[in-house]
This record gives structure tokens, C-alpha cells and sequence, in this order.
């Protein structure tokens, strides 16, 4: 991707993340009561799908072969969530040559149950934005972004 076009595609998703987050605010989702704490693993993953749910069409649009997945291996990974590339995301032979049908490897987000609540639990509300934080900032990667890229977004 030359410069231009990722300038572009940098400023659309700026564009659509202000957008989603004027959103959140007006409605937090079906999944997301705002009062509702989080207590149990149905009540994380219900967080983390309102979250998702909460992203722009256009986004979700781009996110349908990534698998996404809540754990607990946090701690080990030193990390609150992790974007895992698939198969053809690293193999540029893959890209070149895609015959074969579907990726047996599909990119990966991975959120960590165990690192967000660990180190933002007791406070529900800073655990709430903690996770679309990093289900944003995770999107980010899958979507193509560095870690310079997804932190230049404020992700």
C-alpha cells in the first residue's frame, strides 16, 4: 500500500472511529447495560460483543474471516488483548497464490478475560471502556495497523 493510499485509509478510519464513538455514548448496546456490572465469563463476553457490535459497518465488513476470541491466558502474554495473523496474512505466497478455498488459518483477535479484569475490576466503568479500548486497538491490527498506526488513532 503506498503512502497516499494508507494516508486515506488512516483518515477513514478516523472519520468512522468518532463516529462509533458518538454512538457508544448515545447507546451503549444491547449487550452493554451500563449499569449491569461484570461479574461473571457471559457478562465479559456479552462486553466484548456490544463493543464489536458497536464498531461501524464498514469495519465489521472487514472483520468477517477473524475469529475472535475471549481467554484467560492473559497473564502468560503479558498483554490485554492480542491480534494473531493467519496463515495468508503471513505468507505472501498465500496472497500470490490463493487457490485451495478457505484460510485453515483465519486471522485471530484474542481479549483477555484475565489481564482486564486483574487490573480494572473493581472500577466497572473504566473496565467497560477498557475492553472496547482494546477490542479497538486489536481491530486496528487486524485492519493493518502497527502499533505506531493504532496508537497514532489513540488506540
Amino acid at each position: 500500500m503506498d503512502a497516499k493510499s494508507f494516508e486515506a485509509l488512516e483518515d477513514n478510519i478516523d472519520r468512522l472511529a468518532n463516529q462509533s464513538e458518538r454512538a457508544l455514548e448515545a447507546n451503549p448496546g444491547p449487550d452493554l447495560p451500563p449499569n449491569v456490572p461484570i461479574h461473571s465469563e457471559a457478562d465479559f463476553e456479552a462486553a466484548v460483543r456490544a463493543a464489536l457490535d458497536a464498531l461501524p459497518t464498514e469495519v465489521v465488513d472487514r472483520l468477517r474471516d477473524v475469529a475472535i476470541t475471549v481467554s484467560d491466558d492473559g497473564a502468560a502474554n503479558h498483554a490485554y488483548g492480542m491480534f494473531i495473523p493467519g496463515a495468508q496474512s503471513r505468507s505472501q505466497v498465500a496472497r500470490w497464490f490463493p487457490w485451495g478455498g478457505a484460510n485453515p488459518n483465519p486471522d485471530k483477535i484474542v481479549i483477555y478475560r484475565d489481564t482486564l479484569t486483574r487490573d480494572f475490576g473493581k472500577d466497572q466503568t473504566l473496565l467497560r471502556a477498557k475492553i472496547i479500548e482494546t477490542v479497538r486497538h486489536e481491530v486496528g491490527h487486524a485492519l493493518g495497523f502497527d502499533e505506531a498506526g493504532v496508537r497514532k488513532l489513540g488506540l
